[in-house]
Parts: C-alpha cells; structure tokens; sequence
C-alpha cells in the first residue's frame, strides 16, 4: 500500500486541511505508514495555505489493532518519528476521533494541539494486554502531558475508557453526541484557530512546548 491510499488529504475550505488515515479498517500502525505520516505532516507544516491541519478516519475506528508484532527498531524508531514531528508542528492539529482509539493511535492524538472525540468511542493504552511495548518518545509524551495517576490506571489495566472519562482525565477536549456533532465542533475549533495569527500561534507553541519536546528527542536520541 502507498502513501497515497493510506494517507489521504481533503480540503474543507479556508485553509483547513484533513489528514485522513486511511490503512483500513482498523488504521493498525506500522513502521511505513508512520514513515509516510512524517512525510506529510511534515509538507502540510511547510505549506503555507494550510492554516489548520485535522486527523481524521473515514473507518469505524480512529486507530486500534497495533500489536506485539511491531516490537521492533524499526518501528519504535518510526513512531518516535511520528510523534515528534507531530508535537513539533508549528500549524495548530486538531484530533477528530470518530471511533476507538487504543495503544500508539491514542498517543498520536496526545501530540495533537486540540482533540475531539465523538460519543460512542473507546479509548485505551492495552500493551499489558498486547504486550506492545512503549517506544521512547512515546513514553515521555504520555508521562508528560497525562496525569500520573491516569497513567498508573490505564497503563496497568488496560482498560477501555469512554469519551467523558477520556475528556475528564485531559485525552479529548470535547465530546460530541454524533459524527454530526463531531464535524461540526472540529470545523468550528478549526476556524477559530484560523483566525489566531500563524506566527503568534506558532511562537507560543514552541514556548509551551519545548522542554517536552527536548526531552523526547533526546529520549529518542534524534
């Protein structure tokens, strides 16, 4: 599969841009998808038309099926990738979680400026489960950015969350009753950011932001 299936963009208008992750049906990880995702983040960032760039699924789920098969370098080294350029990107990313989320897909989103999820959706870290072990930047993003306590819970249960104890424990901003609602709240955020100079946003990004990202680059030794 190529970086043009399993990676789609589509245009809503004054310079939003959705990301689509299409490696259906599950969007499962592996390392040239993540390849290819620092590809395109990476050009969307460099765009300048692109004022506001969304992630999205056109599946069931947003992202889940990422299992003890990608215990490997290869691709801990390519979600450290991910991860990083993604968390660095100075264009305002938005998470549209229109299904369940579980493991890496739901670290992703954590890199993410805003993220909304909609009502019937599940969200965890499984690897007790899967025994899908955390790569380095990975475990300083979700050390760094959740609640401790909200780590030690979901890390040694594995257990499945819904949307309003994903948005209360900090994972999701907002929670929307349908993919109606969904869409609609994602564009509405969207636009606002617009609105928000690109050099401004980008300035405190980088403030707020570089300390972490310092640190998840030299865990990741890029």
């Amino acid at each position: 599969m190529t970086a043009q299936e399993w990676l789609n963009r589509r245009e809503h208008g004054a310079g939003i841009v959705e990301l689509q992750l299409g490696s259906g049906p599950s969007n499962a990880l592996s390392a040239p998808f993540l390849d290819d995702f620092v590809s395109q983040i990476t050009a969307l960032d460099q765009d300048e038309t692109v004022d506001v760039i969304l992630l999205g699924s056109p599946f069931h789920d947003f992202s889940t099926g990422t299992g003890a098969e990608q215990n490997t370098t290869e691709f801990m080294q390519a979600l450290d990738q991910a991860l990083i350029e993604l968390f660095a990107c100075k264009t305002p990313t938005l998470a549209v979680v229109n299904g369940d989320i579980h493991g890496p897909g739901l670290s992703l989103i954590l890199a993410c400026d805003t993220r909304i999820g909609v009502a019937k959706s599940g969200y965890s870290f499984n690897g007790v489960e899967t025994a899908l072990q955390l790569s380095a930047a990975e475990s300083v993003l979700v050390q760094q950015t959740l609640d401790p306590h909200v780590v030690r819970r979901m890390f040694l249960t594995g257990q499945t969350i819904g949307p309003v104890a994903a948005r209360n424990y900090g994972i999701i901003d907002i929670v929307a009753e349908d993919q109606e609602d969904l869409w609609m709240y994602a564009l509405r955020e969207a636009k606002a950011l617009c609105a928000i100079s690109p050099e401004n946003y980008a300035r405190a990004k980088t403030q707020v932001r570089a300390q972490i990202l310092e640190t998840m680059r030299a865990a990741a030794r890029c």
